[in-house]
């Protein structure tokens, strides 16, 4: 059976199309006395932490995929970026992005998370779910259920937001004490 038969049969059209909703974690002034998710540390042994970011990503976020974006390393230097993604449920993701700069020479280390989101994507790819009465249909159960869920996932990345930052800051110190 060809594409074409396939296509009529199930009326599918290849577009990939999505309604995507973003819900910010922290929306601005959200989180009092946070201007940006960014820590960092001076001092010693900061080699450590080439190894031990990746592994408090894999052990907080326990990612779904975890994409490279970039990095530059050189003698003095570590830099990279990630798209860290988290699959919550078939709609919905977690997103955060994780940028790790490192100075080897004067033992500088800066790790941001960009303003973290919980995405829920809804496919738009057949005729059914192009209509309007889908959406309407969609956008009942949506504002009548699912908002509830997304605010659980909200409290859930939040709440994985803090325990990076504490462990964070507890190898920062611990760093500083050996």
């Amino acid at each position: 059976m060809s594409y074409f038969n396939l296509k009529n049969i199930m009326g599918y059209i290849p577009t990939g199309a999505k309604l995507t909703i973003w819900n910010d974690l922290y929306k601005r002034g959200s989180k009092p006395g946070v201007k940006n998710l960014e820590y960092s540390y001076k001092g010693k042994d900061v080699k450590k932490l080439v190894d031990f970011v990746p592994k408090l990503i894999q052990t907080i976020f326990m990612p779904t995929m975890w994409q490279q974006k970039e990095i530059s390393v050189t003698e003095d230097t570590y830099e990279v970026y990630w798209y860290v993604f988290k699959d919550l449920d078939s709609f919905t993701y977690f997103r955060v992005d994780i940028e790790v700069k490192i100075d080897f020479k004067s033992g500088k280390a800066k790790i941001k998370l960009s303003e973290p989101v919980i995405v829920t994507e809804y496919p738009q790819e057949t005729y059914w779910q192009k209509t309007f009465f889908y959406e309407l249909l969609r956008l009942i159960w949506h504002n009548l259920f699912y908002n509830k869920k997304v605010e659980e996932y909200m409290d859930w990345a939040k709440l994985k937001i803090s325990c990076f930052e504490e462990k964070l800051i507890k190898y920062f110190d611990k760093l500083k004490g050996s």
